[in-house]
């Protein structure tokens, strides 16, 4: 009987702080599940050979310029060329990176050359002054089918006016890393903030590709969330001390 009081009371205060705790996915499209495009393309950037500039993600703007982004559709990476603005044979990648997100979908792709790449971005509204705030979000390291050669490759975050990294991640000549799902924490500063990935990749010319997926930003628990957690365990303590008792006297 003591150890069914546990469970109940414990059950009640894991549901009290759950239901503290929910909080809704603010970034819109995060899966990039949503876009204008039939085919793996590139968007943003400029116009030129069979690409015409254009900003089909759903919710997100592309860099502008000379910027080089992808769009692809999950499980045709290593088959079908994105079209883009140089003609470029090959541009999909290589079987090394034949496994889907892990949000199993589409995903966009991010070129790291300094003189390529540009941010993709996001406005976020909702947000609260002095908040913290959970991004997480799934990448990768990898290049296209038409270049060769080791590479590194790391995504610079910025939410507002703070920024943050993922680390440096080394990878092979026509290697793929494999997907890492990273977590940052952000404090709002205004209620209305951008959110942007950038891919920063070496070498220059023909450099890694940053696969990204599954954004997500949610507002971390309040802590009388907490407090709830810890006073419903109490009440489990209470509870078991109190059914000690009454066996006692009987």
């Amino acid at each position: 009987m003591i150890i069914k009081s546990f469970f109940i009371a414990g059950t009640v205060a894991l549901g009290a702080a759950g239901a503290g705790q929910a909080s809704p996915n603010l970034v819109k499209n995060g899966d990039f599940s949503q876009s204008s495009y039939t085919t793996n393309t590139q968007f943003g950037g400029k116009s030129g050979g069979t690409y015409t500039a254009s900003q089909g993600v759903t919710d997100w703007t592309g860099g502008g310029g000379n910027s080089l982004q992808f769009y692809f559709f999950g499980g045709t990476q290593t088959t079908v060329d994105a079209i883009d603005r140089y003609n470029d044979p090959k541009d999909y990648f290589y079987s090394s990176f034949s496994s889907l997100s892990p949000n199993g979908g589409n995903f966009v792709a991010l070129d790291g050359d300094a003189k390529l790449a540009s941010t993709i971005s996001q406005t976020i509204t909702g947000l609260k002054v002095g908040k913290r705030y959970l991004l997480s979000f799934d990448w990768a390291a990898t290049q296209l089918a038409n270049r060769t050669g080791a590479t590194t490759e790391q995504l610079l975050v910025t939410l507002g006016g703070s920024t943050a990294s993922t680390s440096v991640v080394p990878n092979p000549s026509k290697g793929f890393t494999g997907w890492f799902t990273e977590t940052m924490m952000f404090t709002a500063t205004s209620g209305t903030e951008v959110l942007s990935f950038l891919s920063n990749g070496t070498p220059r010319g023909l450099p890694p590709i940053a696969p990204l997926d599954g954004v997500s930003l949610t507002a971390v628990p309040e802590p009388a969330a907490w407090v709830m957690f810890v006073a419903g365990f109490g009440l489990v303590g209470f509870t078991a001390r109190r059914r000690r008792e009454t066996v006692v006297t009987a």
